[in-house]
């Protein structure tokens, strides 16, 4: 019977650099039996390690182990010796002076072949977390030489996204995953590698970000992608209003830029709530530009409101689907829904359908209607019937995702 007080731990540990596992926790010591296994001496500064460290007196359990280390003797007491001390380090978050207790354990000749593996990959997570890549890199690839878990396939992954390494990073990457959708890091590592050299793979991780994990950030990696690809106008103006909707819009520019296609369009109040908002977010400034934008949007918007009855009178009694699909517009703009809907599906009817200018983007603005009165069904039917124009694909994936 071996007299290992302190076996090796298990558990997780967060990276600094990225999600990785690491073997961590802290096992319950178990008791030596003192005549048999080890020297009176030896066991008696055993028994105060073992008694400090379950009270996690770190402080205590150290100068114990210090202690034993002193007084050991025979090739299990210093290994015992050096599992006490590596316990206490792991415990106490001293990353660097258990990397050193590490590095002595996988050189020690006590320590079997079959042990030295789970040395390797906390040596391994230590590295990364002490920011030594090269060294994390040299410690996981050890696991190679046995067997790699999805675990070591996805800390190796992480590491070479470190060091920009994506040749190897990818593939580890596939490995760790074994068909299973990616985590927030993991995706973060495809979006760092893809970048600027495969737009297309960029472009979908990036979105599967914004509908898996959605923040601001994941929003705005999107809607630059869409941006560097020129998309259109139109389509743009939909996705910035996916963002507006979910509060995501953090840059002045993708304020007035909203602004300005809404105006474009004739969705007056819409251009005048969005340019608002951001007044009051304090993200647009006020000054010339913006005061001369706002009120332009407010005097539109206040004509428009003059004339709406109108145009439906209008609309309903002819049969210009272009007409039908404006009008829809303007009630999606005032926030009119239902009305909206009515006049959109009016628009997209067999008989006036022909003379709609851009079918694709009245699909849009009707399944965002739906949506905003909560109808995801409909509004789910409306996006792929965009979807099928190569202008809108992108956008309707987006709000399909959501």
């Amino acid at each position: 019977m071996s007299i290992l007080a302190v076996s090796m731990p298990r558990g997780l540990r967060t990276l600094v650099l990225a999600s990785a596992l690491l073997a961590g926790g802290a096992a319950l010591l178990a008791p030596l039996c003192a005549q048999a296994e080890a020297s009176a001496e030896f066991y008696e500064k055993y028994t105060a390690f073992s008694n400090a460290f379950k009270s996690k007196n770190y402080g205590e359990a150290y100068k114990a182990a210090k202690e034993a280390t002193a007084v050991a003797k025979s090739g299990e007491e210093k290994l015992a010796a050096l599992k006490m001390t590596y316990s206490v380090d792991h415990a106490s978050g001293k990353y660097a002076e258990e990397a050193e207790v590490l590095e002595q354990l996988i050189a020690s000749p006590a320590v079997g072949a079959a042990e030295k593996p789970a040395y390797h990959r906390a040596l391994g997570g230590l590295y990364a977390q002490i920011n030594k890549l090269d060294k994390a890199l040299a410690e996981t690839k050890e696991c190679q030489k046995t067997s790699c878990t999805q675990a070591d396939w996805d800390l190796l992954a992480q590491l070479y996204g470190a060091v920009k390494d994506c040749s190897n990073a990818l593939p580890a990457l596939d490995k760790s995953l074994g068909g299973k959708p990616a985590n927030v890091n993991q995706l973060k590592l495809q979006q760092g590698c893809y970048y600027k050299k495969n737009n297309d793979k960029y472009l979908a991780v990036s979105e599967e970000m914004v509908h898996r994990f959605p923040s601001k950030t994941a929003f705005t990696s999107v809607l630059r992608a869409y941006q560097d690809q020129k998309m259109d106008e139109l389509a743009l103006l939909a996705v910035l209003r996916y963002g507006a909707e979910r509060d995501f819009l953090e840059d002045e520019t993708d304020f007035t830029r909203y602004a300005d296609y809404a105006l474009d369009v004739g969705a007056t109040a819409e251009a005048q709530k969005v340019l608002e908002k951001g007044l009051a977010k304090k993200i647009v400034k006020a000054g010339d530009k913006s005061d001369r934008l706002l009120k332009q949007a407010k005097d539109r918007a206040a004509e428009d409101a003059k004339t709406l009855s109108q145009a439906d009178a209008e609309a309903r009694a002819g049969k210009n689907g272009e007409s039908d699909a404006h009008l829809g517009l303007r009630y999606y703009n005032v926030g009119q829904y239902d009305k909206a809907v009515e006049a959109l599906n009016r628009a997209l009817s067999a008989d006036r359908v022909a003379r709609i200018k851009r079918p694709d983007d009245a699909k849009m603005v009707l399944g965002i209607a739906y949506s905003k009165l909560k109808k995801k069904a409909e509004a789910d039917k409306a996006f792929n019937d965009a979807k099928s124009d190569p202008r809108m694909t992108a956008a309707a994936r987006l709000w399909l995702g959501a």
